[in-house]
């Protein structure tokens, strides 16, 4: 079912009056026309099932026929620091883990990056484009909010920036005792409300990186006896924090 996301909406209203954008993209793009059912996400991860009561080309009306509280969200926090990493790969590296419930993905600049930092314009673009992917991921998949793209930090200034979550895990390929889920049971089950992931670049971290990580509170982890592609290891992550807490 088509899904929508206007969060700054009361469920009270009883009827939706929409902007231009989301009028065209039903009334245009998707072809919807009145009586036509949709799902649209609304204030405190409200869910309700509407209907379209009106199809102008830019002035779509909905009316609310039943809501419900959303239940797709994890039951805390994770913010991705993903180092930034070539065109389809990022795409794809954001399009799964907001599917796999994602709360927020920060791009990182950290040494081994093959894509270094653009022109601001040029930068902007292309996080209004991942944020897109974001968009449309979390509506395919069922998403209570659309996880923020932010703009792109640096290594340095992304670890500090994450010190203050519950627990921050570095996946390293140099790391040999710690497993992640040793470094998930440092925190009661039920004190955990925020969880930072790193993710490296196509030729890892370096030892200095992971260093410095740890000295702003991140625990370095082994996720197995493989190494992954960077583009994989953020999902892999996801999962497994998936696995640990809601299954």
């Amino acid at each position: 079912m088509t899904r929508l996301f206007l969060e700054t909406i009361e469920a009270s209203s009883g009827s939706i009056l929409l902007g231009s954008d989301d009028s065209r993209y039903l009334s245009q793009v998707l072809r919807m026309k009145e009586g036509d059912e949709l799902t649209v996400v609304l204030k405190d991860g409200i869910e309700a099932l509407c209907k379209v009561d009106d199809a102008g080309r830019t002035n779509v009306t909905l009316k609310i026929i039943s809501t419900k509280k959303n239940t797709s969200e994890p039951p805390f926090g994770i913010t991705l620091y993903q180092s930034v990493s070539k065109g389809e790969r990022m795409e794809l590296t954001i399009q799964k883990c907001v599917e796999l419930g994602v709360t927020k993905i920060v791009p990182v600049f950290s040494a081994r990056c093959v894509v270094k930092p653009d022109k601001p314009d040029r930068q902007k673009a292309k996080t209004q484009r991942w944020q897109k992917i974001a968009l449309e991921a979390a509506r395919q998949s069922g998403r209570g909010i659309i996880p923020e793209v932010t703009e792109p930090m640096l290594f340095e200034q992304a670890v500090k920036d994450a010190a203050s979550s519950d627990v921050v895990l570095f996946p390293w390929e140099e790391e040999r005792a710690v497993t992640l889920k040793q470094a998930l049971a440092r925190v009661p089950r039920e004190d955990l409300k925020t969880v930072a992931v790193f993710i490296g670049p196509e030729g890892g971290y370096e030892e200095k990186e992971a260093q410095l990580a740890r000295e702003d509170n991140a625990v370095t982890v082994t996720i197995g006896q493989r190494i992954l592609r960077t583009e994989t290891a953020g999902a892999a992550v996801l999962a497994m924090l998936l696995y640990e807490y809601e299954l």
